[in-house]
Parts: structure tokens; sequence; C-alpha cells
């Protein structure tokens, strides 16, 4: 059985920091830096939104969003 290096979830958005950046809260509560990647096209990031998040198995810290839920 071959390990992924990469997962899928979702996330709550739980502060906006810019257009493509924010704080997101995993649904165990840990805190994430969640981006838009850069080819990702722009979506609206709002407070309390749930979105889809990219995730590498070596590195819980952050996350590429990869739209709205």
């Amino acid at each position: 059985m071959e390990i992924p290096d990469q997962i899928e979830t979702v996330a709550t958005i739980r502060a906006v920091i810019d257009a493509r950046n924010c704080h997101a809260l995993l649904p165990n509560g840990k805190e994430i830096w969640g981006f838009v990647g850069k080819g990702q096209p722009d979506f609206p990031l709002q407070e309390g939104a749930t979105v889809r998040v990219r995730m590498r198995v070596s590195d819980f810290s952050y996350g590429e969003l990869l739209g709205v839920q």
C-alpha cells in the first residue's frame, strides 16, 4: 500500500488576510494558513465559509484552498 503525499479535507475560514490568503480551522480545531494557489482562479474568501483544502502529509501547518464547499 502506497502512502499518499497529499490529502484533501475541508476547513472553515477564520480570518481573511487578503484576496488569496487566510487563517482557517481544520475539523479538529487546528489553525492553518490557507492560500489560493497560483494555478487556481480567484474565488471569494469569506469568514465562516467552508472550503476544500489540499495539504501535504509532511506539514499540516498550511494548505492550498481549492474552492468553496
